[in-house]
């Protein structure tokens, strides 16, 4: 007697229309992991996007950023032997040198130079700035003629005061004769 024929033998050479039932499973496990996948980004997505979550990311990134925890790590971390060595190597590498070079270069720096230096706040600390200036020239200045003035009056009276003569005459204008 011959054995029975599985269910998904072929019939006269062919294969059956419905594909064995492990493939279909598979199938069917990866089509709804997509579906769940695609559904579960989408629902994320959503949260992401909604003014709840902003709110919620910016008051969480408020109190890290306000927390003295957060101060201690970050002044730990810039004062770290480990970051000094760090930033001294950069700054005194090649890489630098080229940053620098290469921003010097760029037509956009100076075009934003020459917009800050036209800006009414550096204008106004260039004109506070020169008017100080200006206010301690004077004050020099004043200092400096004081003293030159006193100096001044000094030999103004040495000059008019009277002095012995040997002849017995004061020094000063001489007196007419008496006529």
């Amino acid at each position: 007697m011959r054995a029975a024929r599985p269910a998904c033998a072929t019939v006269a050479g062919m294969r059956p229309p419905i594909p064995p039932l492990r493939r279909t499973a598979s199938a069917a496990t990866r089509f709804v992991s997509g579906v769940a996948g695609g559904l579960a980004l989408g629902a994320l997505d959503g949260l992401l996007a909604s003014r709840v979550v902003d709110e919620a990311v910016e008051r969480i990134s408020t109190h890290v950023l306000q927390s003295p925890e957060f101060e201690r790590a970050v002044a730990g971390a810039i004062e770290s032997p480990t970051t000094e060595r760090l930033v001294a190597r950069v700054i005194e590498s090649r890489l630098m040198e080229d940053i620098v070079t290469r921003l010097l270069e760029r037509e956009e720096l100076w075009l934003a130079v020459e917009e800050i230096a036209r800006s009414p706040a550096v204008t106004e600390a260039i004109t506070q700035q020169s008017l100080g200036f200006a206010d301690q020239v004077a004050a020099g200045v004043r200092a400096g003629s004081g003293g030159a003035d006193a100096w001044l009056e000094r030999a103004a009276r040495r000059v008019r005061r009277p002095r012995d003569r040997d002849d017995g005459s004061v020094g000063g204008p001489a007196a007419a004769p008496a006529a």
